[in-house]
């Protein structure tokens, strides 16, 4: 999925070598204040959602992840339908964990619309 903020995400696999298998060595020393739990996140997100893409979007599990200029909570967004279940993945939306700023913008809430369109053709959100 594409990530829902605008700034870059640091990549590993181009500085990898192009071999097979190899032991690598990565330290990373990142010190900052998380004010956000993820739950806060889950919740923040949830709602978002909710309001702006339709019923039928949740929002799972987040993860920390590191970008170039923050550490954000990014929380996969699903659809689960009644009777259907759970359908898949739609989308994705990081949450700063210092601020609780929300990084989702139109586009982004458009791709999670039409992705849930795809996986539930025959529904309205």
């Amino acid at each position: 999925m594409a990530n829902s903020s605008s700034e870059p995400i640091v990549e590993v696999n181009g500085l990898l070598p192009q071999i097979h298998s190899a032991q690598i060595d990565i330290h990373v020393h990142v010190s900052i204040t998380l004010n956000i739990t993820p739950f806060v996140a889950r919740q923040k997100v949830g709602g978002l959602v909710l309001s702006e893409v339709g019923t039928g979007i949740g929002a799972d599990e987040p993860t920390l992840v590191l970008s170039n200029k923050r550490v954000v909570w990014r929380v996969p967004v699903f659809l689960a339908l009644p009777g259907l279940g759970r359908l898949g993945q739609v989308g994705e939306v990081d949450v700063d964990a210092q601020t609780g700023e929300v990084l989702a913008d139109r586009p982004a809430l458009k791709r999670m619309i039409d992705n849930a369109n795809r996986l539930a053709p025959d529904t309205a959100l």
